[in-house]
């Protein structure tokens, strides 16, 4: 092209008429005006449609995200493409071990899941911590209410030498390292009678082997006494008498004095707590003084009904290394820990109660189809056989009186 065909945009713009370019320029705007009549006649509002949620797979994390796209960066810390190049990167692994093999399906999208991983994991800090006073609520409160006192004297289900008794109480110890500081800050959770430093921590246990009540823990140097009168709250509460459960039978110790409360078992480290409470507690030896018979019959009696809270503690540590090893940390998620231990020994409780149930049906029947088969047995036999089954007889009487 030669210098005289070049042409400028000034040149172009001297081509053109005026007329021609407000025609341009009326035109565009009859355009934007009639595209800012078209948007204001179409609602905003989102229609609610059931069948988004249904076609979508996965409705959850899509509702937050039509919200506002902003929305999954403040609940996870991920903005949305760095959360699908995330849910990509795992896309595949999950494919092939979500809702896979027997067992109850999971009803919520793994897409889902992660979302509401990602959201725990900002929100509510280690999922130990967000989990366990859920559980402890679900498994150790709910046993208050599921097994009142009404409901234990229904099915005899109650302690064997104080039926009047709600629980039994006690507190137990374990070893910690020593904290640092001031000898002052040591000495409280230095336990005179373990010589170690550690935690205390009471447990209530129903009749039925139970826990009903988990404290919080305390130093070592605190007394048993004073832990039970800090948890004041919970055994005033559970103790109290309901109106239907003053028509039951009481006749045990301290019914003078409290009437309207069930008693509760505790050790010879709760001395004077009758003052206050329905505490059943042996009596202590006076210096130069020996028990008289009554009196060792009355603790031997109080310490088998409390053999259950030992055996709730034995379970602990023979389940969980954690409870009969040095804990090693600080005190800070003590008492989470040894809550979600708790649920997980009443969840074992629960089954075992339940295998020694179905125990015991069965060698009943067993039991009983013997008896029959034995009344059946013709009567001709040696001398030898008539003493062997006399000797039969007699392990069946006994063994049916025991059913019976």
């Amino acid at each position: 092209m030669t210098p005289s065909q070049t042409s400028t945009p000034q040149d172009l713009n001297r081509l053109l008429p005026p007329e021609r370019v407000a025609e341009g320029v009326s035109i565009l705007t009859q355009l934007d005006a009639d595209r800012q009549s078209r948007r204001q006649s179409v609602s905003s509002v989102r229609l609610d449609n059931d069948n988004d949620d249904i076609d979508s797979p996965s409705p959850i994390y899509h509702q937050f995200l039509r919200e506002d796209t902003q929305n999954i960066a403040a609940l996870t810390n991920f903005a949305p493409l760095e959360f699908e190049c995330l849910w990509n990167s795992i896309r595949a692994h999950v494919a092939d071990h979500w809702n896979v093999g027997r067992g109850r399906k999971s009803k919520q999208q793994p897409k889902d899941v992660l979302f509401m991983f990602l959201v725990v994991l900002k929100h509510c800090g280690k999922w130990d911590v967000v989990v366990s006073p859920y559980l402890y609520e679900k498994y150790v409160v709910s046993a208050a209410g599921k097994f009142t006192m009404e409901a234990l004297v229904l099915v005899d289900n109650t302690f064997r030498n104080y039926p009047s008794a709600r629980y039994a109480t006690d507190v137990t110890f374990q070893q910690s390292n020593m904290p640092t500081g001031q000898i002052k800050e040591r000495r409280a959770y230095y336990s005179a009678k373990h010589h170690l430093h550690g935690y205390k921590v009471e447990v209530s246990v129903l009749p039925n082997g139970l826990a009903l009540n988990c404290t919080a823990h305390y130093p070592g140097s605190e007394a048993d006494i004073q832990i039970f009168r800090n948890n004041h709250e919970f055994h005033l509460q559970h103790l109290l008498k309901s109106s239907m459960e003053t028509e039951l039978a009481d006749e045990g110790p301290l019914t003078t004095e409290h009437s309207d409360s069930w008693a509760v078992l505790a050790d010879n480290g709760y001395q004077g707590l009758a003052a206050d409470f329905r505490a059943i507690t042996p009596f202590k030896k006076q210096p130069l003084r020996e028990l008289t018979l009554e009196h060792v019959e009355t603790k031997d009696r109080i310490a088998y009904d409390r053999g259950l809270v030992k055996n709730y503690f034995g379970r602990l540590c023979t389940l969980w290394a954690m409870c009969s090893d040095k804990y090693r940390e600080d005190g800070t998620n003590y008492h989470n820990y040894l809550k979600r231990l708790c649920v997980i020994s009443h969840d074992a409780s629960t089954k075992k109660l339940a295998v020694q149930r179905r125990y015991r049906e069965k060698r009943h029947m067993r039991l009983r189809r013997m008896l029959v088969a034995h009344v059946d047995r013709p009567g001709s036999r040696s001398a030898r056989q008539r003493e062997s089954d006399e000797e039969s007889e007699d392990f069946f009487d006994h063994e049916s009186i025991a059913f019976a």
